[in-house]
């Protein structure tokens, strides 16, 4: 019953997932959105990139080995295909038939120009390959190298170009259609003024879901934000986008209400975590 009520909505829904940046991802965070994930009805599941990080292979630990000891891109991809099979599992609870999307970030493109630096490895490292994601069923969109993008109704979800100060309206003035994105790690929102009813052009940034003591950043301060995002598409291609910050490993479902903190024992129940949170 609940299936044949849920896929008869007058409306579809995206989990929305920013820049994990796998295996600096936060363990803690992604416990409880994946708890949240696996309670809910998904017909697609979308992240916006920098699924991987690469630190190992980043130009900016060049010639500063001692930094990058021990990290190994089989590994980090070990790693990353463990979390996918989660929300694939979570995702899958409610409708077998969730869309799954990956884009690809900056970082993601490491791998790329680590293979352009050496192209005997072509074939072998991408991250389609080391991510499986033509068996997954995971469509893949080269947003950074070749500035694809992912449309569902009027909305355009990106990994993000812009990291300006008000970058929110950068995006909203230079694409013609609402847009989510990733990359900044903040929140931060711009309407763009456009004549007309329901005609103005949102972008929206989404933080991310990484952890926020990154060794590159030496202890400065950020704006940064961990948070995901639930979107609720109408027939029509009109939509709902709904921030959800995450503060302390925990937040509030966006769709019932249910307080999930990442922070509890994985040996509880998904009940008892929100039990014992409220």
């Amino acid at each position: 019953m609940g299936r044949k009520k849920d896929s008869t909505r007058p409306y579809k829904t995206a989990l929305v997932i920013p820049d994990p940046h796998v295996p600096r991802h936060d363990p803690q965070t992604h416990d409880a959105i994946l708890a949240y994930a696996a309670d809910c009805w998904w017909d697609y599941w979308v992240c916006l990139g920098d699924l991987m990080d690469f630190n190992c292979i980043s130009s900016h630990n060049k010639d500063k080995l001692r930094l990058v000891e021990g990290q190994r891109i089989r590994a980090d991809y070990d790693v990353a295909n463990e979390l996918l099979d989660r929300y694939q599992r979570a995702c899958r609870k409610k409708n077998p038939n969730v869309k799954f999307t990956l884009l690809e970030g900056n970082h993601d493109e490491r791998i790329e120009r680590y293979i352009d630096a050496n192209p005997a490895l072509e074939g072998m490292l991408e991250v389609p390959l080391g991510l499986r994601l033509k068996e997954r069923g995971i469509e893949w969109v080269p947003a950074h190298r070749r500035g694809a993008k992912k449309r569902i109704g009027n909305a355009i979800f990106i990994h993000g170009r812009w990291h300006n100060e008000h970058h929110a309206k950068k995006h909203a003035l230079n694409y013609g259609a609402p847009v989510m994105y990733g990359d900044t790690h903040d929140l931060q929102s711009f309407s763009r003024i456009l004549d007309g009813d329901d005609s103005t052009i949102q972008a929206q940034s989404l933080g991310c879901t990484c952890l926020y003591a990154q060794d590159y950043l030496h202890g400065s301060p950020t704006r940064w934000q961990q948070a995901f995002g639930v979107v609720s598409f109408f027939p029509d291609g009109y939509f709902q986008p709904t921030p959800a910050p995450i503060f302390k490993h925990r937040f509030v479902g966006p769709t019932n209400g249910k307080v999930y903190d990442g922070r509890v024992s994985q040996k509880m129940s998904r009940k008892e975590v929100v039990s014992n949170a409220e």
